[in-house]
């Protein structure tokens, strides 16, 4: 069983590498990584806060797209940093999920 944390840091890791310097997936806003793991946004908003406080995850402010489609307005955006990126790559092997 994974912890809430950890669901949110493979979501991320999927997510790596799918942004641009102006744009990301819908996916890794608050809303996005709710809806992707089936988690209230409350709760999604909780641990990437505690995930930021670790050093895991950061935010920046850029332009969400959903199939295809660019939101005019700038949304907070979460990223793993380097030791986010080997903590999830590790949580994957475990899980049997090719990281």
């Amino acid at each position: 069983m994974t912890t809430r944390q950890e669901q949110v840091l493979m979501h991320l890791y999927r997510q790596y590498g799918n942004e641009n310097e102006f744009e990301m997936p819908f996916e890794t806003t608050q809303d996005g990584i709710a809806e992707a793991i089936g988690m209230g946004r409350a709760h999604v908003s909780i641990e990437l806060k505690r995930l930021e406080e670790k050093g895991l995850v950061y935010h920046l402010r850029r332009h969400a797209y959903r199939d295809g489609c660019l939101n005019r307005q700038l949304r907070k955006c979460y990223k793993l940093n380097p030791t986010g990126v080997r903590m999830a790559c590790k949580l994957l092997e475990e899980s049997g999920e090719v990281a």
